[in-house]
């Protein structure tokens, strides 16, 4: 093997899912080898020195024994020399990670996610370790991986991505100094106006990190979307009985909304596994994920028109329909990398994010969804649970007094007309004598009421994410 042999080797061609988890692992590697050769090859360049295509290290005229080059051309040979019979190996298993690469990326989300799952399973602990340590960002946002090595690989990756989005900011700011009227009559700003949005996101979700150990970071996506992507779990949903995800809508996004989303997932968490006590079924597990993987509409933003941007976009699909296909795979992930057999899954949907939950549960197979609450929703895109292939009965909708959004209608209809069973959003006691004040507004479905109770949609939502719809209240 020569140095040509490395040049030559193609690793975009394993990096793909056909590859599997191995040839993106062999990628990795290879890029570390032909990186590492051409950082040599500066270094030799920088001394006036020659690196052949044999290893052999050469000064460009001769050069006198005792010569301070003499020590540079014995250490760069010396490195080259190594980084050649570690290429040797890489080039065994790179042949055989190619051989592997038998079939395109399936269409179908369940086919990847499970060949992901599966790959991941067969490597050796070491391999596993590899991965999680070298290139966590091979694996963070891969869904099929186990939420708590994801958890892992993408706590890793916050100090990376910060730098990263740092340098962005640096190298737009000087772009901006060199564009006339200081890239006003451009969307240079625009860049660094999102570079900076995404730095207080890692900002935000590091300082949620901190506050309970029950958080894990299973999602963290800074560079797919116009804003920051994450998805918080309360809990581990590799190993829960219950575990139910939340869709938000109009203005979420992780700086400002996350933190609250946490926190009213642990509060539905906490009030699921409270009601499964009292139900002797206490043993079982509940995980709660507050996702956060798409560009929802936004009525803040760089420009002068972004108030008017946000209202063309809650008026039409196009985010959720983008929503639906990443929300469809994190759904079929999340069944894949669990370790029980049958877990129960919720579906949850606030406002425009019901529209997104709806599509998502529509398209891409079946992702094992047993039930779903749409709450504050303009519109689901479907009338009949099996259009949602979910079991009659199992489709709830919540629409609060005061709540603007909810009934508008904009997407099929107002769902609460359809014949999805209709949940109370009014004050009183629930089944286990506690009072619940009422929602009002948008807002309120997850909240607290001044008591420090789940309000009665709140409860509701535990209920339905527990397994205890018997317990609901209807309005």
């Amino acid at each position: 093997m020569d140095l040509t042999d490395i040049d030559a080797w193609d690793a975009d061609s394993l990096a793909d899912l056909a590859g599997g988890l191995e040839g993106m692992l062999v990628a990795h590697r290879v890029r570390d080898l032909q990186h590492r050769l051409a950082a040599l090859r500066v270094a030799a360049r920088d001394d006036e020195l020659q690196v052949r295509a044999d290893g052999e290290v050469r000064a460009a005229v001769a050069v006198a024994d005792g010569h301070p080059l003499q020590r540079q051309i014995s250490e760069l040979s010396a490195q080259v020399s190594e980084l050649i019979a570690e290429a040797v190996l890489v080039g065994a298993e790179f042949d055989h990670a190619r051989a592997s690469v038998t079939a395109p990326v399936s269409a179908d989300f369940r086919d990847n996610v499970t060949r992901v799952n599966k790959d991941w399973r067969n490597l050796c602990a070491d391999g596993q370790a590899e991965i999680v340590k070298n290139a966590p960002e091979l694996i963070a946002n891969l869904d099929g991986i186990p939420a708590a090595v994801r958890d892992v690989a993408n706590r890793a990756r916050i100090d990376t991505e910060r730098r990263r989005l740092q340098d962005d900011s640096i190298r737009i700011q000087q772009e901006l100094q060199r564009e006339f009227f200081g890239g006003r009559l451009s969307n240079t700003g625009a860049g660094l106006w999102y570079a900076q949005r995404k730095l207080e996101d890692l900002d935000a979700l590091e300082e949620l990190l901190r506050e309970d150990a029950d958080f894990m970071l299973v999602m963290m996506d800074m560079r797919s979307g116009e804003r920051g992507f994450a998805a918080v779990a309360v809990g581990d949903p590799g190993t829960a009985d219950h575990l139910s995800v939340t869709v938000p809508g109009l203005n979420t996004n992780v700086k400002d909304s996350m933190r609250g989303m946490a926190l009213e997932a642990r509060r539905l968490r906490d009030e699921a596994g409270r009601q499964l006590h009292t139900a002797g079924r206490g043993h079982e597990k509940v995980c709660t994920i507050a996702w956060i993987g798409y560009d929802a509409p936004q009525m803040t933003g760089p420009g002068k028109f972004d108030v008017g941007r946000a209202s063309l976009d809650v008026s039409r699909g196009t985010k959720a329909r983008i929503a639906a296909d990443a929300l469809s795979s994190f759904f079929h992930g999340l069944r894949a990398s669990s370790v029980k057999d049958n877990p129960h899954f919720t579906a949850l949907g606030h406002s425009y994010g019901s529209l997104a939950t709806s599509l998502a549960l529509q398209r891409n197979g079946y992702v094992g969804v047993a039930d779903v609450v749409f709450y504050g929703s303009p519109g689901v895109r479907a009338r009949e649970e099996s259009q949602l292939e979910v079991a009659v009965g199992h489709v709830y909708v919540m629409k609060a007094e005061g709540d603007a959004i909810a009934g508008f209608g904009r997407f099929g209809g107002d769902p609460s007309d359809w014949s999805f069973q209709c949940l109370s959003t009014r004050s009183g006691y629930s089944p286990d004598g506690i009072y619940r004040e009422r929602a009002f507004g948008h807002a309120e479905y997850a909240r607290t009421g001044d008591n420090g109770e789940l309000r009665m949609t709140g409860y509701n939502l535990a209920v339905v994410i527990a397994g205890l719809p018997e317990r609901a209240v209807l309005a």
